[in-house]
């Protein structure tokens, strides 16, 4: 891969933000508000390499819009799971598990725990990609939910 302004401008996105799941639309707008013109279909190519390439992980949310986050170290890593959360109200979405995303070890000991009966169970996963929705602590202190159920 080759190292452009714009693969740099990217995998810079994540260092300060650890675990932020940002879709296209975020990457692209992003890009071009640090002067880094690229069309669409680029952004797309890129964030595809990065994934493939093992950098990013991708998931998708229950809009079904693809978003992307930076890969898992560790034992994590290895056993390929990550969690999500993503905020009913405000769409707000971050990995779980994470720096300060919630949930650390005891969260990633369940999900190796749950590669673990899948290989019981002759199962090969290869990847566990759990999406949990809610609301985050800023909707949550807010007040009802907009996206409550009505009585």
């Amino acid at each position: 891969m080759r190292s452009t302004r714009a693969t740099r401008a990217v995998l810079a996105m994540w260092e300060s933000r650890a675990d932020a799941l940002l879709s296209e639309a975020d990457v692209e707008a992003a890009l071009h508000a640090q002067g880094v013109q690229v069309n669409r279909v680029t952004v797309y190519r890129l964030l595809d390499r990065l994934a493939a390439a093992g950098v990013l992980r991708r998931s998708v949310d229950a809009a079904r819009v693809a978003r992307y986050g930076r890969s898992v170290p560790g034992a994590a890593r290895q056993a390929d799971a990550a969690a999500h959360f993503e905020c009913a109200d405000c769409h707000s979405a971050f990995r779980l598990g994470g720096e300060g995303g919630g949930g650390g070890e005891p969260l990633q000991a369940a999900l190796l725990q749950l590669r673990q009966a899948l290989a019981a169970s002759g199962l090969q996963g290869r990847a566990i990609d759990v999406a949990v929705t809610g609301l985050c602590q800023d909707c949550s202190s807010a007040g009802p939910s907009r996206n409550a159920p009505s009585a």
